[in-house]
């Protein structure tokens, strides 16, 4: 700025007046070629001096669980995108499924001073100690948006219905004329597990299908957990179809059935959850339940950005709908 000022030989006061846009008695041509100079110059503001003068920082911290989950990929390129349109940067964290390293995360983030926080919560977060968690999420210093979580605490969340999703699936099974379906959930701690187990209940109930426990099996959403799965499933010969709670517990079966020589397109129907780009590259495409990250990311973002800029705290409840995604892993009984 003082290299600006001596250009256009005017005060620095008038030049900081002038590039941010503060009322002066410099004429509009000085003012005209102030700028001109400061763009020949390559000027631009200190970032760090900005956020102390204005007490913003235009980044908004976004902690997801496991980046190399496609779901969460997607999620974080949405909101990178959207937030970048409207001028905020992304600081981006992975909390490897950790409750630990997200309380860390949010501690640290909010002393470098980011304007809000988005967090896709982590399984570990439901069975650490709720009070705690409570507190930490309630009384968070910046505006905080939950994203594909479901909450009763006092605090804005952005999520899917998830027993609507696995309704949606498990009909379309009995549809096809299957009736002993097997269900792939996550554990009652875990992100919108028990959600979508419910819906799987409730339409056997709706449909008069007793619920049989031994055809529910427990992953931990990891292709790993799919596959340390398979041998179960596959032994059960009554098993003509599967509902899994993700595409990536239902991945690892289909590998294990590969590795095993065991056609497992033409042994049972199957529909997953979260339509990962990988779904429609299988063997077979998988059908899946949708969700639209995109509308997610967008609703999230929106929400946190109209928090931070009227400096109110604002709870609200978002609530999208799935979409049932047909291909072709789905026959006639």
């Amino acid at each position: 700025m003082k290299d600006i000022a001596k250009e256009a030989k005017v005060s620095l006061t008038a030049v900081s007046l002038v590039l941010n846009d503060k009322d002066t008695r410099v004429s509009e041509s000085k003012k005209a070629e102030i700028k001109r100079i400061a763009k020949q110059m390559n000027y631009r503001p200190n970032s760090a001096a900005v956020s102390l003068s204005k007490n913003v920082s235009y980044n908004v911290a976004l902690i997801v669980p496991d980046i190399t989950n496609p779901f969460f990929a997607r999620i974080v390129r949405e909101i990178t995108t959207f937030l970048n349109t409207k001028g905020y940067g992304t600081l981006l964290v992975d909390s490897d499924n950790s409750y630990k390293n997200e309380k860390s995360a949010l501690q640290n983030l909010i002393s470098r001073g980011v304007d809000g926080v988005l967090l896709v919560p982590s399984n570990e977060i439901f069975s650490e100690n709720q009070t705690e968690v409570t507190k930490l999420l309630q009384n968070l210093a910046k505006p905080l948006v939950l994203l594909n979580a479901y909450t009763t605490r006092k605090v804005s969340y952005v999520n899917f219905d998830n027993v609507k999703g696995a309704e949606m699936a498990t009909q379309e099974l009995i549809n096809y004329g299957h009736r002993q379906i097997a269900f792939i959930r996550g554990e009652n701690n875990f992100v919108n597990a028990l959600e979508r187990y419910e819906g799987y209940e409730n339409v056997l109930k709706k449909n008069q299908i007793t619920l049989n426990q031994n055809l529910v099996f427990r992953g931990d959403y990891s292709m790993e957990s799919g596959y340390r799965l398979a041998p179960d499933i596959l032994k059960n010969r009554q098993i003509t179809a599967i509902v899994s709670s993700n595409d990536l517990m239902l991945f690892g079966v289909i590998k294990w059935a590969k590795e095993h020589q065991i056609p497992i397109f033409k042994r049972l129907s199957m529909i997953g959850f979260d339509n990962t780009p990988y779904t429609e590259i299988l063997e077979v495409p998988l059908t899946t339940i949708d969700q639209d990250t995109e509308k997610m990311a967008t609703d999230a973002s929106e929400l946190l950005l109209k928090m931070i800029q009227t400096k109110q705290k604002i709870v609200k409840k978002i609530i999208i709908d799935p979409i049932l995604i047909r291909r072709q892993s789905v026959w006639k009984r």
